[in-house]
């Protein structure tokens, strides 16, 4: 993978897309702990990886180094800095197949001679690759057995599902868009090219059944969870290596429609596939539904059951401390209550069943959201512990964190906002369109040439300056824009007031 980053190069074009000015070799090495020497060799390497999209990391005598590319470039620049899984396992597809083969033959064994020659590598190949799998594999409580007879996964059918599923899941979210919200034709086929065309479209089938008896959609990402679980329970069902287990649980305290959803669903799957699976199999399948968001939305209504008088509690005491943490009083705000109860009553479901929900905009949220993500993380942490859950996972506090953050740009007061501009009328009226459009509450004061800010920021008053000129420093929050006034300058522009208002 000759054009992708290194960790330490994200890194630093992390730093220079942040700052969007130019900075200093000596602040950039202080910054990432590595020698100006090492800085420019990796700048010379991020030049020849990203100059074929248009990206490049320019430099300025005396000023420093930035990057640059055209505003059409940006989402592509975003996309190459902030990739979200750069471990050699996610990105590395032949060990996600051979992982994928292994689990789907167990307990059956596979000879090395055989993957070697399938994926045409040396056997050597295969054996490092076979390390870093049993590492994989450890997560889930499995084990990779060599013997005589061959390669082997062994563990309980559960942590088998269980790992099968983690590797269905990331086939669909290594491929795609990060905002599609359901699965595409182009992972349908790779899906239906490893488990059979047949039972993927049986799954898409059943989910859609579902969601007719449900009468709403199930978003994503519930419904990619839910057509996991199916597609490999499915696959066990007809490798014959499905335990059928009853469930301990009672019943009766199974909310009545979503039971009886469930119940239909499995029932679908026994006539289609002429077999008799075990009560633990339907209550697989009310554990997501019932986690999945919206039933929480509709039962929240009365809020007359003992899980919504626990959701009620368990959502106004995060509010209370993420409040008291961040130093901003959002305990009133009734609108941030009411959509946080809605998502808090499916997650403490999704805690209790210890499943997982990917959030694709994870490491963005961490970016640009950063200090009010581990104001949420570290409230979390403390509410588990004294609800008894285990400790919940960077893609649920990423999804309360946009809550919280919403709440704060909603009392963040109305702006007097001063642009300061190098360039003639015409990009300074760009800008100011921009900026109005982008926050149509606030007062522009003034477009003045940077020259002039010292002394005119000494006769008006101004919350924020933006600028697209480098300034001298001044009192006032400075943040740095291009003249078109892109996506990630006005997320620059957000982060910048939120800062200065929990100050």
């Amino acid at each position: 993978m000759k054009n992708i980053l290194t960790e330490r190069q994200l890194k630093i074009m992390r730093c220079l897309f942040t700052h969007n000015v130019y900075v200093s070799l000596e602040s950039i090495s202080n910054q990432i702990a590595i020698s100006k020497r090492t800085l420019r060799r990796d700048i010379e390497d991020i030049n020849d990886k990203l100059s074929a999209d248009g990206i490049r990391i320019v430099s300025k005598r005396g000023s420093g180094v930035k990057t640059k590319f055209s505003d059409a470039n940006a989402e592509i620049a975003s996309g190459k800095i902030f990739i979200n899984e750069i471990d050699s396992f996610n990105n590395n597809v032949r060990l996600l197949k051979i992982a994928s083969e292994l689990l789907m033959n167990s307990p059956r064994s596979t000879s090395v001679s055989e993957l070697a020659k399938k994926y045409f590598i040396s056997r050597a190949s295969i054996v490092n690759d076979l390390k870093k799998i049993e590492l994989w594999l450890s997560d889930f409580s499995l084990t990779l057995t060599k013997d005589l007879s061959g390669t082997r996964i062994e563990g309980s059918d559960q942590d088998i599902r269980v790992a099968m599923k983690a590797l269905v899941l990331k086939s669909i979210y290594r491929q795609q868009n990060l905002m599609e919200s359901r699965i595409d034709d182009s992972i349908i086929l790779e899906l239906s090219e490893r488990f059979g065309e047949q039972h993927v479209l049986f799954t898409v089938g059943l989910i859609s059944y579902i969601e007719k008896q449900l009468t709403y959609s199930i978003g994503d990402p519930y419904y990619i969870n839910l057509f996991t679980h199916v597609l490999v329970l499915i696959h066990r069902i007809n490798t014959r290596e499905q335990t059928y287990l009853d469930a301990n649980s009672d019943f009766s305290a199974m909310e009545s429609r979503i039971y009886q959803i469930s119940r239909a669903a499995v029932e679908r799957i026994e006539y289609y596939y002429q077999v008799k699976l075990g009560t633990v199999e339907l209550q697989y399948i009310y554990q997501y539904l019932v986690s999945s968001g919206k039933t929480g939305i509709d039962s929240l209504v009365k809020m007359q059951s003992n899980d919504s008088q626990r959701a009620s509690a368990f959502t106004k005491m995060l509010i209370d401390k993420v409040s008291a943490r961040i130093k901003v009083d959002i305990t009133m705000d009734t609108h941030l209550l009411e959509s946080l109860l809605s998502h808090v009553k499916p997650m403490l479901n999704r805690l209790e069943y210890r499943i997982r929900i990917k959030n694709p905009l994870l490491h963005d949220i961490k970016n640009e959201l950063g200090s009010i993500f581990l104001a949420v993380k570290s409230s979390m942490a403390v509410m588990t512990h004294e609800y008894g859950f285990g400790e919940i996972n960077d893609d649920e506090i990423g999804y309360l964190t946009v809550h919280i953050q919403a709440a704060i740009e909603s009392n963040i007061k109305k702006n007097r906002v001063l642009l300061v501009c190098s360039s003639g009328l015409g990009t300074s009226q760009l800008l100011y369109g921009r900026v109005i459009r982008a926050f149509p509450d606030w007062e522009v004061v003034d477009i003045v040439p940077g020259k002039e800010i010292a002394e005119y920021i000494k006769r008006q008053d101004v919350d924020i300056i933006i600028s697209t000129v480098k300034l001298e420093p001044v009192e006032k929050p400075v943040v740095y824009v291009s003249a078109l006034f892109s996506a990630k300058d006005i997320t620059r522009v957000t982060e910048c007031l939120v800062s200065n208002y929990m100050k």
